[in-house]
């Protein structure tokens, strides 16, 4: 077969493999990473105090983040995390799920230490503010400063 042929022949099979190769799969309907990263927001920070005092063992860190809008109800706690902790500082990382927040909301972090006999020792004496941008996926709150309560 000449050589001109050849090629003329392989024509169509080259359109029909390009056509192919453009087509898009079906859309899936498992999660993709992307789906499950943008479920949730993480909120990351550190919870200190300045007083020199050593929390004893079983000691509890309690993270809650807050819609502002819905201040004083049951429905703004947004998210809540409880973890034992020891010697301070206290970092943190607490998904809040997107469902939750509001477009343009307004939202706060409060944070206490407690005895292990539930005694709040220290705590955030105002809410920090938290700027949570509608495609945030991590943000970072710095340090939270807490204060003493006396027992």
């Amino acid at each position: 077969m000449p050589r001109a042929l050849r090629h003329l022949a392989a024509l169509p099979l080259c359109a029909a493999l390009s056509l192919a190769a453009c087509q898009s799969s079906p859309p899936t309907t498992g999660d993709t990473p992307m789906q499950e990263s943008t479920a949730t927001v993480r909120i990351q920070g550190e919870a200190l105090y300045f007083e020199k005092i050593l929390m004893p063992e079983g000691s509890q860190l309690r993270v809650q983040i807050l819609d502002n809008q819905l201040a004083d109800t049951q429905r703004a706690v947004l998210a809540e995390q409880v973890t034992t902790v020891g010697a301070g500082p206290y970092e943190f990382a607490i998904d809040v799920p997107r469902a939750k927040l509001r477009p343009g909301g307004q939202f706060g972090l409060h944070a206490s230490v407690s005895a292990p006999d539930g005694s709040v020792r220290f705590l955030t004496d105002t809410r920090v503010p938290v700027s949570i941008g509608d495609g945030a996926l991590d943000v970072h709150v710095g340090q939270v400063r807490l204060r003493h309560v006396q027992p």
